[in-house]
């Protein structure tokens, strides 16, 4: 599940951004600092980052308890293009709810307005579950048993 990516530490890879000191080049970045926000329960970094004609009235305090809410645990991405200012990006993202582990499959469309990449919407694809036994390696990736890492109580 882990990414076949080179690991940025936060500071050099989603901080920035979520500070306001640069913004996504790419629908990908956005997309990987999207889950990150979700991850670290930014929830206002994802309702400004998220097109104002496709969220609806969900708010900033709505999209922080759902990200709070979540225990993400892992991001693959499959595919990332980018055609003007439009983007396209298809990832999985996990997350844990007690001993399941849930894989979130989606194709992102992405745009570009005024020099700033801003999700709209996805298409969402079957979405799949799997029992984890405590003594199971992580999912995170950690190297250790879930019941020492993610699936503590």
């Amino acid at each position: 599940m882990k990414d076949n990516i080179n690991l940025l530490a936060y500071s050099d890879c989603c901080e920035p951004f979520h500070l306001g000191n640069a913004l996504p080049e790419t629908p990908e970045q956005l997309m990987r600092s999207r889950y990150t926000a979700y991850y670290l329960g930014l929830g206002q970094y994802i309702f400004d980052t998220h097109h104002s004609n496709f969220r609806g009235n969900t708010t900033v305090e709505e999209f922080t308890y759902s990200a709070q809410a979540t225990r993400w645990c892992g991001l693959e991405v499959i595919h990332a293009e980018q055609d003007g200012d439009k983007g396209l990006v298809e990832f999985k993202a996990y997350f844990l709810d007690k001993d399941k582990l849930h894989c979130l499959h989606e194709a992102s469309n992405f745009v570009r307005e005024s020099g700033r990449w801003l999700y709209t919407d996805g298409e969402f694809k079957p979405k799949s579950v799997v029992k984890i036994s405590r003594n199971d390696p992580c999912p995170c990736g950690s190297g250790k048993k879930a019941k020492k890492c993610c699936l503590m109580d």
